[in-house]
């Protein structure tokens, strides 16, 4: 199945529908890490002051279909190397082409020149280590986890055509 989308900036009125996507993704995409693991993370980054703050901060993209967001992302553009710190789709769409239209809006919202993205994903996600690597991502490196018994940190770049 693939969906046809609509991708465009979030806007502060969409805050309440991108909370839904961390709260019926994270359970399922990192059972595997634990409950304290995805309490933490929901709290923490998909709480609506920290929605708010990365509309703020960082560009926000919703994809749409049929007036409902199924899907969110976000690009960092504050460093020396632009960072992908969201890229979330709903269960029940995952699979359909809707993570691959947001990849490729995130990466066209990167400035010309610059030389690569990174992003991190949790060591034991299977599903986003076969995606970013079907994208063109290379491993960089490995971080601990930010607690004991949390899953290490995958960090991998992708490198942009110039």
């Amino acid at each position: 199945m693939t969906v046809a989308v609509e991708v465009r900036r979030a806007v502060a009125g969409d805050v309440a529908a991108i909370q839904e996507i961390g709260r019926k993704t994270w359970p399922a995409t990192y059972s595997f890490a634990g409950d304290d693991y995805i309490a933490s993370g929901l709290a923490t980054w998909w709480s609506s002051e920290a929605l708010l703050r990365s509309l703020d901060d960082t560009i926000v993209l919703v994809a749409v279909d049929n007036s409902q967001i199924v899907g969110v992302g976000n690009v960092d553009l504050r460093g020396a190397v632009p960072v992908i710190w969201k890229l979330y789709v709903l269960p029940q769409v995952q699979g359909s082409g809707v993570g691959s239209a947001l990849l490729t809006a995130l990466l066209n919202h990167v400035p010309a020149g610059t030389e690569s993205v990174q992003l991190e994903y949790l060591d034991g996600n299977e599903r986003a280590a076969a995606f970013y690597a079907a994208k063109g991502f290379t491993e960089l490196r490995r971080e601990p986890g930010e607690r004991p018994g949390w899953p290490n940190a995958v960090w991998v770049e992708h490198r942009m055509a110039g």
